[in-house]
């Protein structure tokens, strides 16, 4: 019984042992991955338009230099009239996936009424993209 459980000891320890942490060295999704590149193409607020309306609008561009596409979520924080508002996406979004080696740009254009809320600054804090594996 003894001599039986020294075998399957040395067995395991031979597999396990055998077993390279080189193995997948040319897999690129085991090396590391580049971090999403963030550019502000265009941010605008305008706190009347003329029309009785207030208009918030930005494009940011998000670019993925890694040889494999990646998926990820974005933070974007935004300081109207000192209110922190934060806007998350999910895997529904755009840029939820960036293709390998290319860029996705989220744009946003919206128009509120002043019936609603009168905003008088609106001001981009941070962007982040976080990649999910």
């Amino acid at each position: 019984m003894i001599k039986r459980k020294i075998v399957w000891i040395v067995l395991c320890l031979a597999f396990f042992h055998s077993c390279s942490e080189n193995d997948n060295i040319n897999d690129p999704k085991v090396e590391a991955l580049e971090d999403v590149v963030i550019d502000v193409v265009f941010f605008e607020f305008t706190p009347d338009t003329g029309n009785n309306t207030s208009r918030l609008r930005y494009d940011i561009q998000f670019a993925n230099s890694n040889a494999i596409p990646v998926k990820g979520f974005y933070e974007i924080v935004l300081n109207a009239d000192g209110m922190l508002t934060t806007t998350l996406s999910s895997n529904n979004s755009p840029c939820y996936e960036i293709d390998a080696n290319s860029e996705c740009i989220f744009s946003f254009d919206e128009e509120e009424s002043l019936d609603v809320a009168i905003i008088n600054s609106i001001r981009l804090i941070s962007v982040s993209y976080n990649i999910f594996d």
